[in-house]
């Protein structure tokens, strides 16, 4: 553990102010300056009879002492303006008092070996408080919780906390505490304001360094569409210079103890740079929780992938300079970005075809580089028209369809990839039969298996899914065979970290639809073909009846998930 050195920076008594400024030979103003900052810090009401002492015993007599009136003015400013500092530090402390710290034990699931669960570890974040006695923080501060305890600002007993709301796609959560004497002491802090370039924010909570409360101060440099890193949803967010550091998570971005974000992130190869999440988003996640009644729905999203139309060929070939501006809704210009993929899952008289050239998104006006306007002259990518949404509503898109303008009215859904992003607060799934596991693709199996790093690691046939952003069929999983458990039946069989694509000639949809037909299977050998011709080939009854010895060797206490 790294030694934590503290500089004493100490603070300044009345009598050292007094002895610095003392010199009647020379400084006579500044001796009745000096008493005068003594007597304030004394007794800031009795400032007027301060004034007094000082002027008859400082005054020189060649210069004559200035007005009452005007000593009485300054004194009168003096005091309003202790008065303001001192009712800003007792605001300060009421908003405080709203910031509470986090304790969280985690036990998290290993997509690797899925019927193993990691070692539990504690960790901790910030959370504060806000309307229905309810607390917002981060969704990666309490994702995979088996217990959460709380300790408000101030106060020494830590309470039972647990999770009411979460919405992992826009890293957040609520809390709920159940014992009232949590409540005493803390005050609900105000979701408002808009946070702008250059404004000062102020970030409270409780980052690594110490177990107190922390305040740090910075300025916002940035606001734009940028990847969650606990989701790796593209969602609005502002950058800070204000220090961010572990721990932070879940508190409190405020300007006028306004909350204008959350702290969530920061880079880990550069100074000075932190990432709060914005108002917008936390507004749309607590109206999902109201809509829905604690059940958040998610972030939705139209379907479709797009290629910039900046090259001028290509705005030629696709008839967008011939647009008659005329036929254009208000604000839309003939400009956008063209549609290189559509979801298949959608109909057709719902949906964008390749080829679609996007204008406008309901009034937002589509750029050739894939930005929408706002807020002034600021520009962020067109993600942002689809932020306050919700599921079931329906936007109305511009487009240019074979060289005619049209426009159409599409629902937004959740969108569901064909290879899951991140999950949390869920089991893995898996199957294993005769020594073979297998296992839906996903980011946590990569990151599992592979480390940070999967994308320089892995296999290049299991990242090309990845490329392939959406479904051919509702329910479709690609599996993977992602290892064989040493034992008899699997000598000569070495595969692992590979695709299956069928058993006995039926190719698989999904983990549920393996597991079916694996219980359905009443041939003498089972053929998994996998990837570039390989298979492999096991006798049905050998491996039913040497399936348990090979479990209990392995210390696998089932064959399969609950869920399956």
């Amino acid at each position: 553990m790294n030694s934590l050195n503290f500089v004493s920076l100490g603070t300044i008594s009345s009598n050292s102010i007094s002895k610095s400024l003392v010199s009647p030979s020379r400084f006579r103003f500044s001796i009745r300056l000096s008493r005068s900052l003594c007597k304030m810090a004394d007794d800031p009401i009795n400032l007027e009879r301060d004034v007094n002492e000082t002027d008859s015993e400082f005054s020189d007599s060649r210069t004559p002492a200035r007005p009452l009136s005007h000593r009485t003015s300054a004194s009168a400013s003096l005091l309003t303006k202790r008065m303001e500092a001192d009712l800003h530090r007792e605001t300060l402390r009421e908003t405080y008092a709203s910031v509470c710290k986090l304790f969280v034990w985690k036990a998290e699931p290993n997509f690797a070996s899925p019927w193993q669960v990691r070692p539990q570890r504690q960790s901790s974040g910030s959370a504060f408080v806000i309307s229905g006695k309810r607390l917002l923080t981060n969704a990666h501060v309490i994702s995979n919780a088996s217990q959460i305890l709380i300790r408000a600002y101030g106060d020494s007993v830590r309470y039972i906390a647990r999770v009411s709301s979460v919405g992992h796609d826009c890293d957040l959560a609520l809390l709920e505490v159940d014992d009232d004497a949590f409540w005493k002491n803390v005050r609900e802090l105000e979701l408002s304001g808009n946070a702008h370039l250059e404004d000062s924010v102020t970030v409270v909570g409780y980052p690594t360094g110490g177990d107190n409360l922390s305040v740090t101060q910075g300025v916002i440099s940035r606001v734009d569409i940028l990847p969650y890193s606990h989701s790796g949803m593209r969602l609005l967010c502002v950058q800070i210079d204000a220090a961010i550091n572990p721990g932070n998570s879940g508190g409190p971005a405020l300007i006028d103890s306004k909350v204008v974000g959350v702290a969530f992130m920061g880079r880990s190869n550069a100074d000075n740079i932190g990432y709060i999440i914005s108002l917008t988003v936390i507004r749309r996640f607590l109206e999902d929780v109201r809509r829905n009644d604690g059940d958040y729905k998610g972030v939705v999203v139209l379907g479709f992938s797009y290629q910039r139309m900046e090259n001028e060929a290509l705005r030629e070939y696709t008839k967008l300079d011939q647009v008659d501006e005329k036929l254009l809704p208000d604000g839309i210009t003939p400009s956008g970005v063209l549609v290189s993929q559509s979801d298949p899952m959608r109909p057709d008289d719902d949906n964008l075809f390749e080829g679609d050239v996007v204008l406008g998104i309901d009034s937002f006006d589509v750029s050739n580089d894939g930005t929408v306007p706002f807020r002034d002259r600021e520009r962020v990518n067109l993600l942002f028209a689809f932020g306050e949404k919700y599921i079931g509503d329906q936007v109305k898109m511009t487009i240019l369809r074979n060289g005619k303008v049209e426009q159409l009215k599409l629902s937004v859904k959740i969108p569901r990839p064909l290879v899951p992003s991140y999950q949390y607060d869920v089991k893995p799934r898996y199957v294993i039969w005769g020594g073979l596991v297998f296992l839906p693709l996903s980011l946590d199996y990569l990151r599992h298996e592979y480390g940070r790093d999967y994308m320089e690691k892995a296999n290049t046939s299991l990242l090309e899914p990845l490329t392939r952003r959406f479904r051919d069929f509702a329910d479709q999983e690609v599996i993977v065979l992602s290892q064989t458990l040493a034992s008899d039946i699997t000598v000569g069989y070495e595969f692992k970290r590979t695709i299956l694509e069928t058993l006995n000639g039926v190719k698989i949809r999904n983990l549920r639809h393996l597991a079916v037909l694996l219980d359905e299977c009443k041939d003498d050998y089972l053929i998994f073909g996998l990837l570039h011709g390989f298979s492999v080939i096991l006798g049905r009854e050998k491996a039913e009846r040497d399936f348990e010895k090979l479990l209990k060797r392995h210390s696998i206490s089932s064959a399969r998930s609950s869920e399956i």
